[in-house]
């Protein structure tokens, strides 16, 4: 498992009954999970910690932000990234000698840490306004295509209501037509019955020209039987092809939806590489920002000991002047002595 990965995060203050299964259901919420471990020292005092490696760099930066201060196991646990050996501090001796400036500079790499985390949650935050931005415009055009393809239903609902009734107003007339028209043949041949029995010879001419009445009548009903049929089929292929039309429009409108949520996904997986080669490159940068601030130390840790050494070899060479002085002075009291002595 690669633990000093973006990839990863740090759980620490766990429970000592912790399970990796634990682990694993509490942070699959935020992505796939990779691999957990768990440190246990409990058999010498110690403290339960563990790491979590995920698929995605987003998904560990999403789980530092929601579960950091949360509870596992009734305990509040720590959750932060993994950092890299170099960034991690160095707690040697001669890092506890106080340093003001090494104070200001480490509270100035805090302020920077700090105001980088703000950043990060206000970028998270924005991206999260659009997304609902996007979401609530994509109900709204689904809103307004449902209505658009209502009013259209309920458009083609009245005229078959209205073709409907005008079928049923021909029917009517059609019937009364025909009710009539029985009611006159009926008449008819009681006269002509009657007209019979007094002039049989024009019996069947009249009968004659009844039946050709009936057959023009029959034909008459039947042509327009046929062109009610043929005005009926007409309308059925119209309403065939403006269902097909409609079918159409609606088959483009799913494959724009579509690219639409390809390109999506494109451009989200294009910011999360961007996000992830960000925090890489700013890790880069805290390890060379490390590597310089152990540099400057080293340095000023130099130059106290040049000033220390100079002040030594100061004091040595007073102490020297020192000497020479006294001894100057011996000699010459010696001479002086020796001179008196003379005769």
């Amino acid at each position: 498992m690669t633990i000093d990965d973006d990839n990863s995060i740090y759980v620490g203050g766990l429970p000592y009954e912790a399970a990796e299964t634990d682990l694993r259901r509490a942070f699959s919420l935020y992505g796939s999970v990779v691999a957990v471990k768990i440190i246990n020292d409990r058999e010498v005092g110690g403290k339960c910690y563990g790491f979590v490696t995920f698929t995605n760099p987003r998904s560990a930066v999403d789980a530092i932000s929601d579960m950091n201060g949360r509870t596992i196991g009734g305990r509040v646990v720590r959750v932060n990234d993994v950092r890299p050996r170099s960034m991690r501090p160095n707690f040697q001796r001669e890092n506890f000698r106080h340093d003001p400036e090494r104070d200001v500079d480490w509270d100035r790499e805090r302020d920077r840490e700090r105001e980088y985390a703000h950043d990060r949650e206000r970028y998270k935050e924005r991206n999260i306004d659009r997304s609902r931005d996007r979401d609530r415009e994509r109900e709204r055009d689904h809103e307004r295509e449902f209505d658009r393809t209502r009013d259209q239903a309920l458009d083609r609902s009245r005229d078959r209501d209205d073709q409907d009734h005008g079928r049923e107003r021909d029917r009517d007339w059609e019937r009364d037509h025909g009710s009539d028209y029985e009611h006159d043949r009926d008449i008819d041949e009681e006269h002509a019955a009657s007209r019979d029995k007094e002039h049989p010879s024009k019996n069947k001419l009249r009968s004659h020209s009844i039946d050709r009445r009936s057959r023009e009548l029959s034909s008459d009903s039947g042509e327009r039987h046929h062109d009610q049929i043929k005005q009926q089929l007409e309308m059925s292929i119209h309403r065939r092809d403006e269902l097909q039309r409609e079918l159409d429009y609606l088959e483009d409108k799913i494959e724009e939806k579509e690219q639409l949520v390809t390109d999506l996904q494109k451009k989200s997986q294009k910011l999360e590489e961007a996000v992830a080669a960000a925090k890489k490159l700013t890790s880069q940068r805290q390890s060379v920002l490390a590597k310089l601030h152990k540099g400057f130390l080293q340095v000023q840790d130099y130059a106290e000991r040049l000033k220390t050494s100079e002040q030594e070899l100061r004091m040595l060479v007073d102490v020297t002047m020192s000497d020479a002085r006294m001894g100057d002075d011996g000699g010459a009291r010696d001479g002086s002595a020796y001179a008196n002595g003379l005769p």
